[in-house]
């Protein structure tokens, strides 16, 4: 049976939100979007932790979209690769979601309390719990104060900035500078150049 609301309808919003977000990228207005996927990011560190065995202990990040996940146990190679695999998934599902259904107000609502469980349980650093507990509240809001396409453009924006997020964050990482992160830990356990595995999440990002 046809599709009575095929998600390529849904193409020209995603596009824009795309737009905007490149445009914007080095503007306060991406910043606390960015901030939002450097959350989904160390979730994702520990959501691999709890898939392989382990537990997280903790989530911290500031405002200078830098974070950390406290895990114990768990596999390592796994946890890894989650951070950026993590924000890619976020992201995409993110989409997929506003995509399919027409109920981005409903969506707006459940991200909210995700974000707000999640700063209670796992969050432990003041700038943190400030932000984590602040994004709650501002989709709480947007669900019941904004309508369900300005919902769904905000839901966008959000997912494509975690899902490109990646590519230039692993291009300022490996390229533009050297610095001890994901691809570096994982290169070190599996000889595998951080090249390889940076510029591998870039292209999956980028597809």
């Amino acid at each position: 049976m046809k599709n009575p609301w095929p998600p390529t309808s849904q193409m020209p919003a995603v596009l824009g939100a795309s737009a905007v977000v490149w445009l914007a990228w080095d503007t306060v207005l991406v910043t606390p979007l960015k901030i939002l996927t450097v959350f989904f990011h160390e979730i994702s560190h520990g959501l691999a932790a709890m898939a392989t065995g382990g537990r997280i202990t903790s989530l911290t990040f500031t405002s200078h979209q830098s974070g950390l996940a406290h895990s114990v146990g768990g596999s390592s190679f796994v946890m890894l690769n989650a951070g950026y695999l993590g924000s890619m998934a976020w992201g995409c599902g993110l989409i997929l979601l506003s995509a399919y259904t027409k109920r981005d107000r409903a969506i707006s609502a459940l991200l909210g309390v995700t974000l707000g469980v999640i700063t209670v349980l796992y969050v432990r650093n003041v700038f943190g719990v400030v932000f984590g507990l602040g994004a709650a509240a501002a989709f709480f809001a947007a669900s019941s104060k904004l309508s369900e396409a300005t919902n769904g453009f905000l839901i966008k924006l959000v997912g494509v900035t975690s899902a490109l997020y990646v590519i230039p964050d692993v291009y300022s990482d490996i390229v533009l500078r050297s610095c001890w992160s994901d691809a570096t830990m994982l290169a070190k356990d599996t000889g595998i150049p951080r090249g390889g595995w940076g510029f591998g999440w870039m292209g999956l990002s980028a597809a």
